[in-house]
């Protein structure tokens, strides 16, 4: 005897699947999920029992980000065919899972670099910090002073960055050495450089650029809001409180404000590792 097919109404399939119905009235238009029967008369669509397996695979690759499009593929597949579909769909949820945390990543040492901006303990004095170890996409530079515009360097770091997957902070200064300078023209880069602010490897790297690790340690700081004479008067400061041959400063330039209708200002900390 003939087993009697019992007809779900879309109503019946949506609470049964927890699908809106108009999800699957869409399903039904682009051939991804279709009726059992269809009333000529009245145009009800009508559904059978037998039928729920097959939007337990949608909902399963959809839920993993799976395009609709590729799930209509892998309806058409073998047990075994699936089997390799899903091997495919795991390697690219886990590039997802590694951009994911990534993202979180530049958002925690973002969210870092602003605390220390914002807790500078105190302004054109010489305090010490322990600071965490830093890695630095850094361009070599020749002959550029202090009060110079990098922009060839910037536009190269930029483009590095951006070529590696990541993005550039807003954050960028210079490494030079420490030395009992008697004016600000003095001063010349060795290095000019932003923080990285994800662990990414990067390739393809231009002959001088080089990632460089600043070391973890406890550093002699000053901070100031950028003018020249305020520069040079911080730095004999610190030069003066270190009194170490043979070391170097990093130089961080911090934005003091993001709007396109203010006037672009400054803070700049100058840090030396105390040996």
């Amino acid at each position: 005897m003939e087993e009697q097919v019992r007809y779900l109404t879309i109503g019946e399939m949506s609470k049964i699947t927890n699908l809106p119905i108009r999800t699957l009235h869409y399903y039904d238009q682009i051939g991804l999920f279709k009726p059992l029967y269809v009333d000529s008369v009245t145009n009800y669509r009508y559904y059978s029992e037998s039928q729920i397996y097959k939007l337990d695979l949608i909902k399963s690759l959809k839920y993993i980000g799976t395009s609709l499009e590729h799930i209509k593929k892998a309806q058409s597949l073998t047990p075994e065919q699936l089997y390799g579909f899903l091997t495919e769909q795991e390697q690219i949820v886990e590039k997802k899972v590694k951009r994911m945390l990534e993202v979180q990543q530049t958002l925690l040492k973002t969210k870092k670099l602003l605390e220390e901006q914002i807790t500078i303990p105190a302004y054109n004095k010489v305090y010490e910090m322990e600071v965490a170890s830093q890695r630095l996409l850094a361009i070599k530079t020749k002959g550029v002073n202090i009060l110079d515009v990098p922009d060839k360097y910037f536009s190269s770091l930029i483009k590095t960055v951006e070529r590696g997957g990541s993005v550039m902070n807003s954050r960028y200064g210079g490494i030079y050495p420490l030395k009992p300078y008697a004016r600000i023209e003095e001063i010349y880069y060795d290095y000019f450089f932003t923080p990285l602010l994800t662990e990414r490897y990067l390739e393809m790297l231009n002959k001088d650029v080089e990632v460089l690790r600043m070391p973890a340690g406890r550093y002699a700081c000053i901070a100031f809001e950028f003018n020249e004479l305020a520069y040079f008067q911080a730095y004999k400061q610190l030069e003066a409180y270190v009194k170490y041959p043979q070391s170097v400063v990093y130089e961080v330039f911090m934005p003091n404000n993001y709007s396109a209708e203010e006037l672009s200002s400054y803070v700049v900390e100058l840090k030396v590792k105390i040996l």
